[in-house]
């Protein structure tokens, strides 16, 4: 009988606040993913950790704003990469203690040898995933999920060296209200 009350009970009182209107919080993720198809001679694993703020817009959608630091497993030098993102997050399937969400991020990076191999150290970074946040107080929060991530320089050193990067891999992250 409590467990029929409890499921049949609106969840407005402990809705899942993550993507609040004017909800600040701050990000620290890691994110591990192998190169999926390959357009270079290369092959390259990334793994990287990621700190940042979300900011919540309203209607289930947060601004996130991200600065990655990768470590590149690739043929020859291996390189460590710097970046700036920013890009929403969108929550759904939206229940008392977890929520369903897709994202989406553009930016720049900087790394310390060409990435990859025969491209060059600026690139411009797309990142796409999808997955799940769970409450676990009432200011933190787990999300994992899956995390696609592009990187090119976008043919700014003429077509011949502008090798790209295409990873997909898991991340997770610890987000805190403040």
């Amino acid at each position: 009988m409590c467990l029929l009350f409890s499921l049949a009970a609106p969840a407005t009182a402990q809705t899942h606040d993550l993507f609040t209107v004017r909800a600040w919080h701050i990000e620290f993720q890691a994110h591990g993913a192998i190169e999926t198809w390959n357009y270079n001679v290369s092959h390259e694993n990334m793994t990287g950790v990621v700190a940042g703020f979300t900011y919540g817009l309203g209607k289930g959608t947060t601004l996130v704003a991200h600065a990655p630091l990768y470590y590149i497993d690739q043929r020859g030098t291996d390189a460590m990469l710097l970046g700036v993102t920013c890009g929403v997050r969108s929550g759904f399937l939206r229940h008392t203690n977890w929520a369903g969400f897709w994202e989406v991020e553009v930016g720049i990076s900087k790394s310390d040898a060409f990435t990859p191999p025969g491209g060059t150290r600026f690139n411009y970074v797309a990142q796409g995933g999808a997955g799940v946040t769970r409450r676990l107080s009432s200011t933190t929060y787990l999300l994992a999920g899956l995390k696609w991530m592009h990187l090119s320089n976008n043919s700014l050193a003429g077509r011949g060296r502008n090798p790209d990067i295409e990873a997909v891999g898991p991340h997770v992250a610890v987000l805190t209200r403040f």
